[in-house]
């Protein structure tokens, strides 16, 4: 008995993933048609090779004087190389590794065994050290992080991996493709957060009302933000340009992006993750509570909904703000420390961004709470009175017969 009720839950969920693999294949086929993907236009480092590091050959430091009476301690580290991917494999080569006193405290010289790219120079024959290859440590940080996850929560953690992962490929594969091949960025920004909205609550939580409720609280929340979003922009007169990188991204393709719109994207997806948190952490709360003491009545549920929901408000928005500003902790080093006062950094336009990134954040998640524990009280309210009423006409059945 218990494998026939597992196995219709199962093939629901071979579903729900071949229908979100199917819906990010056919979103990036269409995405990419006219997108400018690893074009390699970035001068002599489209010749960059994957090598990994055989002979340290030198290590020199010389002092430069890189204007009149400043000078930097220069280091060079001279080394040999093999190419380990692509069509120059096993090849060697000898390449240099520069940094200054100006990076030299998070400088870290090549050893042997190390991966990292290197690139021909411009003007010579010879070979520069760019960046490590570092991949493969997240690989095994993911591994680690997958085997705890299966472990913890065995199917469940392998559904959440799968949500997790189909959401990421369709910001990767369709979302941003979208973008650089020219498309309107609000319409894709709605429909990756549609996408991601609809299969996560089912992979995590099952195909049930508890699911539902996360969505629809979900889809409120994130509207929410979006209207907020646009009207505030529009208030603020928030151009896009943060830093200079945004003035790199507008010169990407012939026409120049929207930055207003990728304002827009960034705050919209950054608040897809609160909420989806949110509204999944309260349907979930409300339901174990209506299946562990019964609870049916609308008011009972959603008053459990709202206490549980206060106590993971402060938390939650705490965890949101202290993840901006720690993401953005360089920037905001630079902003205080060459800014004449308090008052002109609060009103740049990079500092805005973050701020009011954090502000909508925060009131999509106050937002959702309630929302989503309404729509989880009205739609398991009045379940259990029919249950009883079976199992009490079900113990007549049995009393009368014995």
């Amino acid at each position: 008995m218990e494998k026939k009720n597992k196995r219709p839950e199962m093939i629901k969920y071979v579903l729900l993933t071949v229908f979100a693999v199917a819906v990010v294949v056919v979103g990036c086929l269409y995405a990419t048609k006219n997108a400018m993907l690893f074009t390699g236009q970035s001068g002599s480092n489209a010749d960059m090779y994957l090598t990994k590091v055989d002979v340290i050959l030198s290590h020199e430091e010389y002092e430069d004087e890189y204007t009149p009476g400043q000078s930097l301690m220069q280091t060079a580290v001279r080394f040999t190389c093999h190419v380990i991917y692509g069509e120059k494999k096993g090849e060697s080569m000898v390449a240099t590794q520069y940094y200054d006193d100006l990076t030299g405290k998070s400088g870290i010289p090549v050893e042997p065994g190390d991966w990292i790219y290197v690139y021909p120079m411009e003007g010579s024959g010879d070979m520069m050290a760019g960046f490590f290859f570092r991949i493969k440590y997240l690989a095994v940080l993911f591994v680690i992080l997958f085997v705890i996850l299966l472990i913890f929560a065995r199917l469940k953690g392998i559904a959440t991996m799968m949500s997790l992962g189909l959401t990421i490929l369709s910001v990767f594969f369709v979302f941003i493709p979208a973008i650089l091949s020219g498309y309107n960025v609000y319409f894709w920004t709605i429909l990756v957060c549609l996408y991601s909205i609809i299969i996560t609550p089912p992979f995590i939580g099952g195909f049930n009302k508890k699911s539902l409720a996360s969505i629809v609280g979900s889809v409120t929340g994130v509207a929410v933000a979006g209207a907020l979003t646009a009207v505030m922009n529009s208030m603020m007169k928030i151009t896009g340009f943060a830093d200079e990188d945004d003035v790199y991204v507008t010169m990407m393709l012939g026409e120049p992006i929207d930055m207003r719109a990728i304002t827009f994207a960034a705050i919209l997806i950054g608040a897809l993750g609160s909420t989806l948190d949110v509204s999944m952490s309260i349907a979930a709360s409300v339901w174990e509570m209506h299946e562990s003491t019964g609870k049916s009545d609308f008011r009972s549920l959603l008053a459990s909904g709202f206490n549980i929901g206060r106590d993971i408000l402060g938390t939650q928005i705490s965890t949101l703000v202290l993840a901006y500003i720690g993401s953005s902790l360089c920037t905001v080093l630079l902003y205080v420390g060459y800014t004449p006062s308090l008052m002109q950094m609060l009103n740049l336009e990079g500092v805005i961004i973050k701020i009011f990134d954090s502000l909508i954040g925060a009131t999509t998640i106050i937002l959702t709470i309630p929302f989503t524990a309404i729509v989880s009280a009205a739609m398991l309210a009045g379940e259990n009175k029919v249950s009883l009423i079976s199992e009490g006409k079900r113990s007549f059945r049995i009393g009368h017969n014995g």
